[in-house]
């Protein structure tokens, strides 16, 4: 009898433990990934940095440090996602909150230091707006990379119109591309940028999009609505 209950315990204890392996890599997942709030019913705000490669890992540092220190106690606040630029130019942070009161009493506290103000940050709420994927959920996952484009929108009054065009030609660039695993389009509320994000599986992929009419630099289809910035973006960090 003691040998049966003995066998039963091990069986038992072998059973949580695979259990658990099986559990464990879902959620570290969960936990380092953020996926985008498609239903918009969360506030999501870039924040853009200007940098060059001699002052990036400066300004990363610093964002860093003022978003892991003052983000997690912030009332509302749900999480960022730190981007990187792989060319250099640039930091981005994308912030989820609860709601856009909780967003602007944080910003109106908020006093950036030297380095952060000599970036030249430049902010904006912005909305998803359209989707395409190949049977993933756009999430964007911490030591991952990510495509994070803005089309600056030349006069505002038209922003809506280009929309229209980037919806119309997103299901295409997906079956053109077979590297591109989602792409999400994200207007800002105050007409002045379009935001792509969007999941490639190499540099290759990503540039490949561009060697076509209609994206490259003579005939893209934006020239007249919008300049565009875009790069591929090392995923730094999520807070929570």
């Amino acid at each position: 009898m003691f040998v049966i209950r003995k066998l039963k315990t091990l069986i038992l204890a072998a059973v949580l433990i695979l259990s658990f392996l099986g559990v464990l890599p879902s959620a570290v997942q969960a936990a380092t990934a953020v996926a985008l709030d498609t239903t918009n019913q969360a506030i999501d705000v870039a924040t853009v940095y200007t940098t060059s490669p001699d002052t990036q890992n400066q300004v990363l540092s610093e964002v860093l440090a003022s978003e892991q220190t003052t983000l997690p106690k912030a009332p509302g606040f749900l999480n960022s996602s730190v981007l990187k630029g792989q060319d250099g130019t640039k930091v981005v942070a994308l912030n989820q909150w609860k709601d856009l009161s909780s967003f602007q009493a944080y910003e109106a506290k908020q006093t950036p230091d030297t380095t952060i103000s000599a970036a030249n940050p430049r902010t904006f709420v912005f909305e998803i707006k359209k989707t395409e994927t190949r049977n993933t959920t756009p999430a964007i996952a911490e030591h991952g990379a990510i495509m994070f484009s803005e089309f600056k929108m030349k006069d505002p009054d038209k922003q809506s119109e280009l929309e229209g065009i980037v919806s119309q030609m997103m299901p295409g660039v997906m079956q053109m591309i077979p590297g591109l695993q989602w792409a999400a389009m994200a207007p800002s509320t105050d007409k002045t940028t379009i935001s792509l994000i969007a999941q490639w599986n190499s540099r290759e992929d990503f540039e490949s999009l561009g060697k076509n009419p209609g994206f490259d630099k003579e005939t893209n289809y934006w020239q007249a609505y919008a300049d565009n910035e875009h790069d591929l973006f090392d995923v730094v960090k999520i807070i929570r």
